[in-house]
């Protein structure tokens, strides 16, 4: 549910909702002062690749708003007719700039967060094959790209380094 991004805003902190995200991504498990009925309960993982991923999700209006709507479209479209080295910082807003550096650090650093990165593009490189499967005139897959989802997509994937 988007309702991380608000809770991020309400903090006062409006320009930190990517730090807060990646420090929720990074906790270890709460101190045992901190939660004494943790110590009764069985041993979880600290971090559940889930949780990062709903993390990632619940952002995606935020994220998306960290791209130039009118850059992602034509860099896509000069991307998908062949061209390459056409991702760059142009493509972001100014705070999206900062966003992009810092999700870049977070996935260079933080293996959790890399395989989740990873498998969020994975499964939308999967929906793009399916769908350009009976998209003729490319107008469904180019939507899709566009969209907040792919906006999310075209930022993990620029940092992480698979679009260039």
């Amino acid at each position: 549910a988007p309702a991380a991004a608000p809770a991020a805003r309400d903090a006062g902190q409006q320009d930190g909702w990517v730090q807060n995200l990646l420090r929720r991504a990074s906790q270890d498990e709460a101190p045992a002062k901190a939660a004494p009925a943790a110590a009764a309960a069985p041993a979880q993982p600290a971090r559940p690749q889930a949780n990062v991923m709903e993390s990632l999700n619940s952002l995606s209006g935020d994220i998306a708003r960290a791209i130039d709507h009118e850059a992602s479209v034509e860099l896509w479209q000069r991307y998908r007719r062949g061209e390459r080295n056409v991702f760059s910082r142009r493509l972001y807003t100014l705070k999206g700039q900062q966003t992009f550096d810092e999700i870049r650090r977070k996935y260079q650093s933080d293996a959790e967060f890399r395989t989740a990165v990873d498998r969020y593009c994975e499964d939308f490189e999967k929906l793009l094959q399916d769908v350009a499967r009976s998209d003729r005139d490319q107008t469904v897959t180019q939507t899709y790209l566009t969209s907040d989802t792919g906006k999310v997509y075209t930022l993990l994937a620029h940092a992480s380094g698979r679009l260039r």
